[in-house]
């Protein structure tokens, strides 16, 4: 009785399950390292990374549109600031073209970015807002609904001034994902 009743349960949910596996949309978390492109912030240029998107899949084919966010920070004495930290939240939005979903899933995208920093030191504290473009590449592997993956992104045409400090946060970051899709 017991196996049949898991049998009609099974039979219930597998064409569900099977309706959304096959959507093309996602939920991912991200953690890696992200390089300023600059050297005006010293040994505050190699920052950690940790963010979250979400990729809903639209009615057109190979496109998706892409929301999320980063925080990447950093902290450590640097040339004539003693306990510094840059920090910087990212929330973007943008469009993702992925050519194929067969074992690998190859993607593209790029998009506007709402750049919020902020530099902390002894006797300094400033924050500074811009808004900046991204351009990334990644490649996720696919197992039912669980998704693993790397992803590659450039920040550009940033313009920050941080106390006395006026320069970009133009940057590159290198992440893993874990994910599921829907």
């Amino acid at each position: 009785m017991r196996l049949l009743r898991s049998l009609a349960l099974l039979t219930l949910v597998t064409p569900l399950a099977t309706a959304c596996l096959g959507s093309g949309s996602s939920i991912n978390a991200y953690g890696g390292t992200r390089s300023l492109d600059t050297d005006d912030f010293g040994s505050l240029d190699d920052q950690t990374v940790y963010g979250a998107d979400l990729v809903l899949k639209t009615s057109l084919p190979f496109t998706a549109v892409e929301g999320g966010f980063f925080h990447a920070e950093e902290d450590s004495d640097t040339a004539g600031l003693t306990n510094a930290e840059l920090a910087s939240d990212e929330y973007f939005v943008g469009l993702r073209i992925t050519p194929w979903r067969i074992l690998i899933e190859p993607y593209a995208a790029a998009g506007v970015t709402y750049l919020d920093s902020s530099l902390d030191a002894t006797g300094v504290s400033d924050s500074d807002e811009d808004l900046a473009y991204y351009l990334r590449v990644g490649a996720a592997f696919s197992l039912a609904m669980l998704r693993i993956g790397v992803d590659g992104r450039a920040l550009t045409g940033t313009d920050v001034d941080l106390d006395t400090i006026e320069s970009d946060l133009d940057s590159y970051q290198f992440t893993v994902f874990l994910g599921l899709g829907f």
